[in-house]
């Protein structure tokens, strides 16, 4: 892996994990075609950088939202001393915007053991090591450690579906509002906590689904997508920890090891801009345009991954 591969993944990681057009989609269809991971070349190291690189965009959220961050863990705390002290008040309306907000962190998050029950057996696939795929974290690391491309292809072209459906209910919800465009309710809470499990799919933007799924149950945009950027810290914290413990790291070079920090950087950074474009054009009424780019992207993947199917030949450059 070269240190400029890791800069392109980098780009592409902290561009597409907030833009609403499915960060993991973007990077397997990259991986796809790069030289040194197409057809399987330098799996390890490969996965090593995709895990780092979502940490790069994390600490692009720490950035941008670090006043609201910090207010949200003073609050955790305050709640807690509450609690136990006895002087804890159990009505959602009666809490403040940032307790609220850590009251539907909470219940989003936990909609999280979802992706681990066991209800898709009767599928009937099998994981590279011969194991079942018995529930949706299995599915999403079937269609991501596939060769074939198709399904991220029928991905995107949902979420450009959802998308472009929740901007249109937004917009007529909005201009006859009931609700006031800063409040969130514990149905939006819980239905983004929905939309990240489903998310989980290569393909499916978490982003995206998170504030589609706020939008379609009431929720003004940028009040969803300002919760769907705190509400992702647990869930991919929690998942990228994970995914560090199980790394074989004796595998991984030092000019790997060097390549990851470059993307890294690269991700963090193109993050931040991303995140403040992505605020942009929430604000200016322009979100159903991804909508219209995961729509067209999808096409175009499911024709390639046709073509490869029937030719048995797998594009890549450098090939």
């Amino acid at each position: 892996m070269s240190v400029w591969e890791a800069i392109i993944q980098g780009i592409v990681q902290g561009l597409t994990e907030f833009l609403p057009v499915s960060s993991s989609g973007h990077l397997s269809l990259v991986q796809h075609i790069l030289p040194s991971t197409a057809n399987g070349g330098n799996e390890v190291g490969n996965q090593a950088l995709s895990l780092f690189l979502h940490f790069g965009t994390l600490f692009a959220v720490f950035i941008v939202y670090y006043k609201l961050i910090w207010n949200l863990i003073l609050e955790f705390f305050r709640m807690c001393k509450d609690f136990f002290t006895g002087k804890f008040v159990w009505k959602i309306e009666k809490m403040n915007k940032e307790r609220r907000m850590v009251i539907f962190v909470v219940v989003a998050s936990a909609f999280a053991i979802t992706l681990f029950l066991p209800i898709l057996g009767w599928m009937g696939l099998h994981l590279a090591d011969g194991e079942l795929v018995k529930n949706i974290s299995d599915l999403s690391e079937y269609f991501s450690n596939d060769t074939s491309i198709l399904a991220e292809g029928f991905f995107f072209v949902f979420t450009g579906v959802t998308i472009l459906l929740a901007t249109v209910f937004e917009y007529r919800l909005f201009h006859s509002p009931k609700l006031k465009p800063d409040e969130l309710r514990l149905r939006n809470a819980c239905a983004m906590g929905i939309g990240q499990c489903i998310a989980a799919m290569p393909g499916i933007s978490r982003s995206g689904t998170t504030t589609t799924m706020g939008m379609l149950t009431g929720a003004e945009k940028n009040t969803a997508l300002e919760f769907s950027f705190i509400m992702g810290i647990p869930a991919v914290l929690a998942a990228n920890l994970l995914e560090v413990k199980d790394t074989d790291w004796s595998v991984v070079s030092g000019s790997t090891l060097a390549a990851i920090l470059v993307g890294v950087v690269v991700s963090a950074v193109v993050g931040v801009l991303a995140i403040k474009f992505l605020k942009w054009i929430v604000s200016n009424d322009k979100f159903h345009y991804f909508g219209y780019y995961c729509l067209a992207l999808g096409v175009v993947v499911i024709i390639i991954a046709t073509i490869e199917s029937v030719t048995g030949v797998q594009f890549a450059f450098g090939k």
